[in-house]
């Protein structure tokens, strides 16, 4: 244990060394990002840079003369939540009633399998991941808007819809936590050195009666998001996937209150599991 904790200071120093930039713009929608993205990319293309820092600098200046705030991914996520946000300009959250939350697409998952034997996913396992995220996410938009169930109670109120879709999955890779499990004793969360899967999703809120797109939402971490310490529930190899799907759905609920006008209060803490 006393390696662990030595240990761990290199690993959070090394992880920091490459810093990932986002492009910020709420009104340009996921679709005009792509097309300027690939239009400054021709420009560093066409130009004589050679250096990687250089090209990545002539990248940054023509999405900021392009209308867009470039930060690091960290600070994208403080600022607003998700890496990827479009809000329609003008859009009125305050005339919203309520909101009804869609089952979880999973038609687009792609799993990336962890090399532990006997743990791959089946097709139940990665729809109860669905319903999970259903769940939390209902629990935490219910904390800002009332989120009904049922399309006939939806009668006669302005309503939200919000739609989602998982993209990348992978199960938690625990390495020597499942030899605890096995042994019978408490299991920890994953290792500091264990080796990090891909959790991605997209998300759309329209209204409800138009299905005019309000808000898009897309986001894709490789770090723990929201995680926990150790403790003596028994372990889930989609721990990591739990954590993030609350993260992200914290956010959502944020990013809901704060159009509507309405304080909220993060629900995300220190678990101990």
């Amino acid at each position: 244990m006393k390696t662990l904790f030595l240990i761990l200071p290199v690993i959070l120093f090394l992880s920091g060394c490459a810093t990932k930039m986002a492009y910020l713009n709420t009104q340009k929608p996921a679709e005009e990002v792509k097309v300027d993205k690939t239009a400054c990319q021709s420009v560093v293309d066409k130009s004589d840079f050679k250096d990687s820092g250089l090209r990545e600098k002539k990248f940054n200046e023509c999405m900021k003369d392009k209308g867009y705030k470039v930060v690091s991914e960290e600070q994208a996520e403080k600022i607003q939540g998700f890496k990827e946000l479009w809000i329609k300009p003008g859009a009125d959250f305050k005339a919203y009633e309520a909101i009804f939350i869609d089952k979880v697409d999973l038609s687009q998952v792609k799993l990336e399998e962890a090399k532990i034997p006997d743990t791959k996913a089946s097709d139940e396992d990665i729809n109860k991941l669905g319903e999970e995220m259903f769940r939390r996410y209902s629990k935490s938009v219910g904390l800002v808007i009332p989120v009904v169930t049922e399309k006939e109670e939806l009668s006669g109120k302005k309503a939200l819809y919000l739609t989602l879709r998982l993209i990348n999955i992978s199960q938690t890779n625990i390495g020597l936590s499942a030899a605890l499990e096995v042994a019978g004793e408490f299991a920890p969360v994953p290792l500091p050195d264990a080796p990090e899967g891909t959790f991605s999703f997209e998300g759309e809120i329209s209204d409800f009666a138009s299905r005019e797109k309000l808000v898009t939402i897309s986001d894709a971490v490789k770090a723990d998001k929201n995680g926990s310490f150790l403790g003596t529930e028994k372990f889930t190899h989609w721990q990591k996937g739990y954590n993030v799907i609350d993260y992200w759905a914290d956010h959502l609920a944020e990013l809901i209150a704060k159009q509507r006008g309405q304080e909220y209060k993060s629900q995300l803490g220190m678990k101990i599991i």
